[in-house]
């Protein structure tokens, strides 16, 4: 496979994006207004979005939300972590998530955390990522 080009993700992409997440959390793509969904992500200024490009189909996608803390500080959480099933396995996510942390190292994030399950510790871990603390959701 040759390279995967990144980039920042583009209006034009979101119906491939929304199927791509849909092997990461099947939602129905049908019920999402394309239009107000891009309107709300792009006034998200603390959103950065990236899409990895393969013959002209993306095949990932993934997040880094950047926190600017009370205390001055900046803090990374990526999110939405999805490499297309055709593809993995090739290095992909690898060069996914080492994108992303530049990302969040250009916005000056001096930490990153992501949630992840259980299954995919090993990965990150190989990606210079550390178990620390325990997560906790209550869904609204």
């Amino acid at each position: 496979m040759s390279k995967v080009y990144f980039r920042n993700i583009e209006k034009e992409d979101l119906n491939q994006v929304f199927v791509l997440l849909n092997q990461l959390k099947p939602i129905d793509i049908s019920k999402i207004d394309p239009e107000k969904a891009w309107d709300n992500f792009v006034s998200n200024s603390s959103s950065n979005s990236i899409v990895g490009i393969y013959d002209n189909k993306i095949i990932a996608y993934g997040s880094v939300v950047v926190e600017n803390k009370v205390r001055g500080e900046v803090a990374g959480h990526i999110e939405d972590i999805v490499v297309d099933t055709e593809v993995r396995g090739k290095m992909i996510g690898v060069s996914l998530i080492k994108e992303l942390v530049k990302v969040a190292k250009r916005k000056g994030c001096y930490r990153i955390t992501l949630f992840c399950k259980e299954s995919l510790i090993n990965f990150y871990s190989r990606n210079g990522f550390e178990v620390n603390n325990i997560v906790m959701k209550k869904y609204l």
